[in-house]
């Protein structure tokens, strides 16, 4: 169902997606589609006219004819890069020069049918950069009629367990691929669909070459129709558009000036963390004035509330986010969330009050459940079906907002730094996190030893917490200045820092001098959230004790240790 939301979003998809890849066998060999005295008449792909359809909506669509084995690897390649992969079904090649290698079994050998587009998809769901974790939207455009058994066989050929099967829908969909089965039309002049004469209940899974671009703009738009993931669209937007003059200003032109920063360094490496830090920062000012957090408007979020938010009673809850007993409920609605939202009152415990005034008499109930609101007020916006997922829900946001490895690649060693967290595989429930200096940690001799400070970490199952793990275990920090703990590590690379080597268990680990421990790599802080722990372990540093009169001790605003 159509609502002001999803028509936004779709806007949004649309000014994004810009890449489409096809791949059928059948491109480009002008055969009538109404041949009835070949076979190749219902599995014909028209590349010209699938060309325009996309181009009429200003979108590049390429389209590719395997002829060989190596044609079927090129195009996996492709297709990792493309918003939007299009394959056929039945794919035929020269048998001669198919590889046996290629193939996943002998059973694929006798069976052509769908050896290669079920190669491919495996190839880009657990590709571990373009696949796994990444959006990806893949159409299966067929000539056949059996699309439920096809979405059948392709569910089962995945080697991930997250995927779900949706046979009758003819989809395949894990949280961030979607795969979809739909059958090319053999209608022209307004004759009558056939293919679909004994199986009527499939006849909406039919699409024209011209409904193409919308169907995968509707499907797309549904993957990304939220208020966080239009927001990173529209980012990722303005930065296709303004990638041209990204590389204008980091001109070749400025080489010699870069060159002459980098000679007068003491360590000339240390150049490339400014140009880090320059397309990092030319990439948010690019951001930041084309004001893209004024996209998120308030008519946008009275647009989610209208897709998504559901007027239904709620369950007032105590101090512990606990239901009374008896049950007490409230009436949760859209107009309720936009005052919350809209109200101009700066204190937010006033604010939470305010709103909840009317609906709750009692006021030792109210003021508890405003407690437990300021404490995870995620409640508010989910309806109830959907609050077993509370909790996991706003973990992560919290990674997301505090995890600077979210965007390490796979294949890359993590390295010790400030901000990177440890497990001790000694003792699985000791976690700690390095609070040495970057600077500290670079320009390390191959071999050497160097010292590394750490502060403890223990796993709590209180809602007061400072750290997440990425299997949602909750840190708290151990702030005494004497719980620090100096560890020694030795070089191991020629990079000049300590890097993390895989064990037996394919986990990251960090190798002290010291047999008896090790440590295992868990994930990295944001710059700004490690520096802020060693900004506040310093401070106590640099406390001053001192006697003096309780009376004044006791009427003292500073804070106590």
């Amino acid at each position: 169902m159509s609502t002001l939301f999803f028509e936004k979003s779709k806007e949004i998809a649309n000014s994004f997606l810009q890449s489409i890849v096809c791949l059928d066998d059948k491109a480009f060999n002008n055969i009538a589609v109404n041949d009835n005295t070949q076979d190749n008449g219902k599995h014909t792909f028209e590349a010209s006219e699938v060309s325009i359809a996309f181009a009429n909506e200003k979108k590049i669509c390429a389209v590719y004819k395997p002829s060989n084995d190596e044609d079927i690897n090129n195009f996996i390649d492709i297709s990792k890069k493309a918003d939007v992969v299009i394959i056929d079904w039945l794919i035929t090649i020269n048998s001669d020069e198919v590889k046996e290698d290629s193939l996943n079994s002998d059973a694929e050998l006798d069976e052509p049918r769908g050896q290669y587009t079920k190669r491919i998809i495996n190839e880009l769901i657990n590709d571990p950069i373009y696949g796994t974790d990444s959006l990806k939207l893949i159409l299966i455009y067929t000539g056949e009629d059996i699309l439920e058994e096809i979405t059948k066989e392709i569910f089962d050929s995945i080697s991930n367990c997250l995927f779900k099967l949706s046979q009758k829908e003819c989809k395949v969909q894990s949280n961030n691929i979607k795969i979809l089965i739909r059958s090319k039309s053999n209608v022209i002049d307004g004759e009558v669909e056939t293919k679909f004469k004994y199986r009527s209940h499939l006849k909406d899974k039919v699409l024209k070459y011209n409904e193409l671009p919308l169907f995968i703009l509707n499907e797309y738009t549904e993957m990304t129709t939220g208020l966080l993931s239009n927001f990173a669209l529209l980012s990722l937007t303005i930065i296709r558009k303004n990638s041209h003059k990204i590389l204008s200003l980091f001109s070749k032109e400025l080489d010699a000036a870069y060159l002459g920063h980098r000679s007068l360094l003491p360590y000339s490496n240390d150049a490339e963390d400014l140009l880090v830090d320059l397309i990092k920062d030319t990439i948010g000012d690019l951001l930041s004035y084309n004001k893209i957090g004024d996209n998120i408007s308030k008519d946008l979020i009275k647009n989610w509330f209208e897709a998504y938010i559901k007027d239904e009673q709620l369950s007032v809850l105590t101090k512990k986010s606990t239901k009374h007993n008896p049950e007490i409920f409230f009436n949760r609605n859209k107009s309720l969330l936009i005052e919350l939202l809209e109200s101009d009152e700066t204190n937010v415990e006033k604010r939470f009050k305010t709103i909840f005034n009317e609906l709750i008499k009692d006021t030792a109930k109210k003021n508890d459940f405003v407690e437990s609101l300021l404490n995870n007020s995620t409640y508010l916006f989910l309806n109830k079906d959907q609050h077993s997922n509370n909790e996991m829900i706003n973990k992560g946001l919290a990674k997301l907002t505090q995890h600077k490895s979210l965007f390490i690649p796979k294949p890359i060693s993590p390295r010790l730094t400030l901000g990177t967290i440890v497990q001790s595989k000694t003792n699985q429930d000791n976690y700690f996190i390095c609070i040495q200096q970057k600077c500290d940690c670079l320009r390390i001799k191959r071999g050497v030893v160097r010292k590394f400070l750490f502060l403890p970490l223990t796993i709590t199952k209180n809602k007061s917490f400072d750290i997440i793990t990425p299997d949602d275990k909750k840190l708290v920090l151990e702030k005494k200045t004497f719980y620090i703990r100096t560890i020694k590590f030795i070089c191991n690379s020629d990079e000049g820092v300590i890097l993390g080597e895989k064990n037996d268990e394919q986990k990251y680990i960090f190798k002290q001098i010291y047999s008896d421990e090790q440590f295992e790599w868990i994930l990295d802080l944001k710059d700004l959230h490690s520096q802020r722990i060693v900004t506040n372990y310093a401070s106590k540093l640099s406390r001053v004790g001192l006697d003096e009169s309780e009376f004044l001790r006791r009427s003292s605003n500073e804070d106590e240790d």
